[in-house]
């Protein structure tokens, strides 16, 4: 018995050195001369299209042949059934993709690797800031992978023939600059506008916009729990939240009412991105990974990218989403599985995530020493790079049904069914409801 306990702590112990290890880059598993006892091949889950995955696939499958990676594409509108299918069948992947929007729902369903394994000052050694998200208080929920921060595109025309010299650097000059570029008709129809701010269903990120308004503040907006802490209405425990919650929402409201100067947009417009794709809109609030989208959707479109107008905040910041890599508790070889994690998200990796699939898959690499170098060359990564850097995240509980929370909370202020202070204190325990056990 004794010598079987010796032979089990044994293997424990050297499976624990081979993860530090492997991610800590000593041994530099996707390097030409790697060469671990791990083998055996790996399935990976994810959202992202086959075709704009397989350059990436393929570069890490040519660097890792003992474990290869076959990537299965599923759609974003099942993804989350299929995959708590998949784990009740004890069918699930080897290794999912999972946006920390969907943490909330996962967390307890995979395996968190241990500080002992990824040490706390190697992950905040090795990844930016917002990646943290990813940390719970055992470890590691998975191994963050790419990012996908929010920045703003601005029409070039639109803003030169306004008189606009530089896009604004704050809240404050961004809404100075609206009216300018905002044409109505006398009974108020829009013909272009501005910014597309005010309402929810029609502008694509409304729900990070209105967060962003909250982290640049410093107020957390959600933070993790069971239930999750909304730091808005009666029952915030951020201290500032009195003044926060309502200046957020009166400035974000303020762009659909039509008695306010920087009246711009409301709810018959069309979706915010198609409306500056056709040069009806100066400002949109969109993600690095949507650039490919805009470019190739009109050829003609002089645009640029910049940080989100920030707050009276000393340290920009912006927000979007993060992945990471998760190992299902059901997956059959946890260790390989953490061998291909690491692997698929190592330097070359990352590397890859922007020189193999940068035209189709416009996700941003998480790993500091590849942001470190800046691409000179292309004339978006370097603001993307750095948009990355500064990224915050906040804990949504359940994306779909937070968005219903805040779809109407926009529209009880506008319409004047509630006041600001009251919508927000409704959505505050709507968002308290969504625990897990609700999901």
């Amino acid at each position: 018995m004794n010598s079987f306990k010796t032979i089990v702590l044994a293997v424990f112990i050297g499976a624990t050195v081979i993860g530090v290890l492997v991610f800590s880059g000593i041994i530099n598993i996707g390097g030409r001369a790697a060469d671990v006892s791990v083998e055996g091949s790996v399935t990976l889950w994810g959202t992202f299209s086959s075709r704009d995955m397989s350059p990436l696939v393929q570069d890490y499958n040519i660097r890792n042949q003992k474990i290869p990676i076959t990537y299965v594409e599923k759609s974003p509108a099942t993804f989350t059934d299929d995959l708590v299918e998949a784990l009740a069948r004890g069918t699930a992947p080897d290794v999912v993709i999972l946006p920390d929007n969907l943490i909330n729902r996962f967390e307890d369903k995979v395996t968190h690797i241990s500080f002992a394994t990824l040490p706390a000052r190697t992950f905040a050694d090795t990844f930016v800031s917002g990646a943290s998200i990813f940390l719970a208080k055992d470890g590691a929920i998975g191994v963050p992978w790419a990012a996908d921060p929010l920045v703003l595109y601005y029409n070039k025309n639109l803003l030169e023939g306004a008189g606009v010299v530089k896009v604004p650097a704050n809240w404050k000059e961004f809404s100075d600059t609206v009216p300018a570029m905002t044409q109505k008709r006398e009974d108020m129809t829009l013909i272009s506008s501005g910014a597309a701010l005010g309402t929810f269903t029609n502008i694509a990120h409304a729900k990070d916009i209105i967060a962003l308004l909250f982290l640049q503040t410093g107020n957390l907006f959600i933070s993790n729990g069971v239930p999750v802490v909304p730091h808005f209405g009666t029952s915030s425990v951020t201290a500032n939240t009195a003044n926060v919650g309502p200046e957020a929402l009166n400035f974000f409201t303020a762009f659909s009412n039509p008695v306010n100067d920087v009246y711009s947009w409301n709810a018959g417009q069309p979706l915010d991105r198609d409306a500056f794709v056709r040069s009806s809109l100066a400002y949109y609030f969109g993600t690095a990974s949507e650039l490919p989208l805009i470019s190739s959707s009109n050829p003609n479109l002089r645009f640029d990218v910049a940080l989100p107008p920030q707050s009276s905040a000393t340290t920009p910041s912006t927000t979007g989403r993060i992945y990471g890599l998760v190992i299902p508790k059901t997956a059959p070889n946890q260790l390989l599985s953490y061998t291909a994690a690491t692997a698929f998200a190592n330097t070359a990796s990352s590397t890859a995530l922007v020189e193999k699939a940068g035209t189709t898959l416009a996700l941003m690499p998480v790993r500091r020493d590849v942001l470190a170098n800046i691409p000179t060359a292309d004339p978006y990564l370097a603001l993307m790079y750095r948009a990355t850097l500064l990224q915050r995240t906040w804990f949504d509980p359940n994306p779909v049904k937070s968005n219903e929370v805040f779809a109407s909370l926009v529209r009880e202020i506008t319409s004047g069914i509630a006041t600001v202070e009251q919508a927000l204190s409704k959505a505050a325990t709507q968002i308290t409801a969504l625990s897990r056990t609700a999901l």
